[in-house]
């Protein structure tokens, strides 16, 4: 099963990519997919990423204007992946577009489909969001919450969630406890936890990636099922070691 399908994705969607433990790397696999059937893709993000190049994208653009940027790229053919930020920083980050931009790019249909990372996470494994944070476009039809099936068994700290600080206050509990599937659900549940800030009309996909053994798939589904509970249409899960990353799709 491709992922397109796993995700439920349709033509016209704008998708948000959030949480943590292979936000990227789901975005681009989902892009190559897209750009094989065909479609006009746009990927960037709302906060910044690693600067992307081929084979991920095939045009990149830096720009501080909305109307230059859906002109250029309105005279490009499909099938194609555009990248798209407002610069790259010293230490070479693609710099996000503002969220209203992307609502706009979006009303305008100048894409298939378009792609927005819309959640940093330093490379931890699970992460609950800080003030501010994530930053989700409005008209997002599709958000996808990702986390690391490793993280279960983890000690709560530093190493392995990003705003571990906000994840103890949350659980009112302190670093160093357990990180088990009860924890994570008060986490999905609490309304400053990991699912905040998520456009009401959005579909919610939660994806469970770093399903890489048959061990480690009967913990990842136990979870899902919980997820599934707390309000998401559909959980994936995935192992991005695999030609085919898509180990199992739950529903409601």
């Amino acid at each position: 099963m491709q992922l397109v399908e796993a995700l439920n994705f349709h033509r016209g969607d704008m998708a948000a990519l959030i949480g943590a433990g292979g936000k990227t790397t789901t975005m681009f696999r989902l892009a190559r997919e897209l750009r094989e059937k065909g479609w006009k893709v746009l990927v960037t993000t709302t906060t910044k990423i690693f600067k992307p190049s081929k084979p991920h994208i095939d045009r990149l653009f830096l720009v501080d204007d909305l109307e230059a940027l859906a002109h250029a790229c309105g005279a490009i053919a499909a099938p194609v992946v555009i990248g798209a930020g407002a610069s790259v920083s010293e230490d070479g980050k693609l710099l996000g577009l503002p969220a209203p931009w992307l609502d706009r790019l979006n009303d305008g249909k100048s894409f298939d489909a378009i792609l927005v990372e819309a959640d940093g996470a330093a490379s931890r494994l699970l992460k609950v969001p800080g003030e501010g944070e994530p930053v989700i476009p409005a008209r997002c039809k599709l958000t996808v919450w990702l986390m690391s099936i490793g993280v279960l068994g983890k000690p709560l700290d530093a190493a392995w969630i990003h705003r571990v600080e906000v994840a103890t206050a949350l659980l009112a509990c302190p670093p160093g406890n357990t990180i088990d599937e009860e924890r994570i659900v008060q986490l999905i549940k609490h309304r400053a936890g990991c699912w905040k800030g998520i456009p009401p009309a959005s579909r919610r996909v939660a994806v469970i990636n770093q399903v890489d053994s048959p061990e480690d798939i009967p913990p990842a589904v136990s979870l899902g099922k919980k997820l599934l509970a707390c309000g998401a249409g559909r959980v994936v899960l995935t192992s991005y070691k695999n030609e085919d990353p898509v180990r199992e799709v739950l529903l409601q």
